[in-house]
């Protein structure tokens, strides 16, 4: 029994060092993004180290600042936009060097349902942190798939990074589902697809397509959202809208499906 609880302990010890050693690696590529507001409330959020001179974050934490900062530890650098894609929710910012280590890519269509991933970002804008989950589900969108895991963050974790199990960089960290362990990130091949920018604060307010009006989001989004209301009767309008629009989806039909065995709304 000695030697089993010895065993049991060195395993322990040996997960937690490799954990250890997996974030410091990571940790290496994402850094904290301030974003400082006209009226000089400053915004918390995470970015990742694309190259050496360019850090990708979330449009919804830069969008509004006038000023906004690059920082690891106590330095930091200014920051300004030199690519936007509000409706994708991503914007590239452009630095004088780099504050984090420039990071490898992966595209979105390299995972599959059940493969681990590991959420860094600075979680409720304190200290940087990692959350180790799976990919729950991958929903086709714009050429690419936005990713939906159990690996858990909080605000201040936008514009993170979500890594696949090789340490590569698959999707950033965007939203969530108050309530409910569905934590979305946006694939890597949106990244470049925005446009030029000119100055801070951005001119643009397009919504983002998790924020958008009802009608304007993304087929399995708004299934997800009636689901969480429990609004039966709009689920059940939306999955058959979905199907008749993208029959040959996978995902349109199993929320039909889904949507066909819950009774309506009363």
């Amino acid at each position: 029994m000695r030697a089993l609880g010895l065993l049991f302990l060195l395993t322990v010890a040996q997960a937690s060092h490799a954990s250890a050693e997996r974030y410091i690696q990571l940790s290496m590529h994402v850094v904290k993004v301030l974003a400082a507001n006209a009226d000089g409330r400053i915004n918390t959020g995470t970015g990742v180290q694309i190259d050496d001179t360019h850090v990708i974050t979330n449009c919804h934490v830069v969008g509004i600042a006038t000023n906004v900062i690059v920082a690891r530890g106590s330095s930091g650098v200014p920051a300004q936009a030199s690519s936007v894609d509000p409706r994708h929710d991503l914007c590239v910012m452009t630095t004088p060097h780099a504050m984090g280590r420039p990071v490898d890519m992966a595209t979105s269509r390299t995972l599959k349902v059940g493969d681990t991933v590991h959420a860094v970002g600075f979680s409720g804008g304190k200290a940087l942190s990692m959350s180790d989950g799976q990919v729950t589900a991958l929903h086709e969108m714009d050429g690419a798939l936005v990713i939906e895991t159990d690996a858990s963050f909080q605000q201040g974790a936008s514009g993170g990074a979500l890594f696949d199990t090789e340490g590569r960089l698959v999707g950033v960290l965007t939203f969530f589902i108050p309530g409910m362990k569905r934590h979305f990130a946006v694939p890597v091949e949106w990244v470049h697809s925005g446009n030029a920018a000119s100055e801070l604060p951005l001119r643009d307010a397009t919504p983002p397509f998790w924020a958008a009006a009802d009608e304007d989001k993304p087929y399995f989004l708004r299934a997800i959202q009636h689901e969480n209301d429990g609004d039966w009767g709009r689920l059940q309008a939306v999955a058959k809208e979905w199907v008749e629009a993208e029959p040959n989806n996978s995902a349109a039909i199993k929320a039909a499906v889904r949507a066909s065995q819950l009774p309506p709304l009363r």
